[in-house]
């Protein structure tokens, strides 16, 4: 495959691991074109059923060369509403255009980056976008207890179903060993098609090691 990347990042917080306030801005973009190569083992097989069936007909409705894009933007915004506490704005949108889909290609959206009260990666997506509201108690330069809400939609072009809706929340904290942050979120969410159930709730784990 070949193709071009571009990438962007703002941050003007006041403290990047534990903000009060402030935005911050992260955004990347890569387009490019792909070639699909014809499997040789696919080629040879066989059908004992039907000795006339070609298996290369399977790539009749392929383009051996496409394009690709894939676009990816996060936005936060900290409001300082107290000496101890703030708001987390958020917002992720994630794009990937192609004339082929599969599905190690997609975006994995789902747990403790994104979309919490989620399995880990679970939702193989081709467009998304996950807004956020948090609300933070600080209690030292890095360390926090939270609430949040998530909120998002997602398109999945390998399914029948070609998109869904998602809301979840949950509360969690933050804070500091000596080897960086440790994150322990609880969550529980629910998808268009589905209902909230506490027995499916989530622990999420995240650590950030400090260099």
């Amino acid at each position: 495959m070949a193709s071009r990347h571009l990438g962007y990042d703002y941050n003007n917080t006041d403290y990047r691991f534990n903000p009060r306030k402030g935005n911050l801005l992260t955004g990347s973009a890569s387009a490019g074109t792909k070639r699909l190569k014809k499997n040789n083992l696919v080629l040879e097989l066989k059908d004992p059923f039907d000795p006339s069936f070609e298996f290369e007909s399977l790539y009749d409705t392929m383009k051996l060369k496409a394009y690709q894009l894939r676009v990816n933007l996060t936005a936060a915004q900290f409001l300082q509403l107290g000496k101890q506490t703030t708001v987390k704005l958020g917002a992720n949108i994630g794009v990937y255009q192609s004339a082929n889909f599969f599905r190690n290609e997609l975006f994995q959206i789902g747990g403790n980056r994104l979309l919490r009260g989620f399995d880990e990666e679970s939702q193989f997506v081709s467009q998304y976008g996950v807004g956020t509201v948090e609300f933070r108690l600080l209690t030292g330069l890095n360390s926090n207890f939270f609430g949040f809400v998530d909120g998002g939609w997602g398109k999945y072009p390998l399914d029948k179903v070609q998109s869904h809706t998602y809301i979840s929340t949950g509360a969690g904290l933050s804070f500091q060993p000596k080897a960086g942050l440790i994150n322990v979120t609880w969550a529980v969410g629910m998808r268009d098609d589905t209902n909230f159930n506490l027995r499916q709730s989530k622990i999420h784990i995240g650590f950030v090691s400090f260099f």
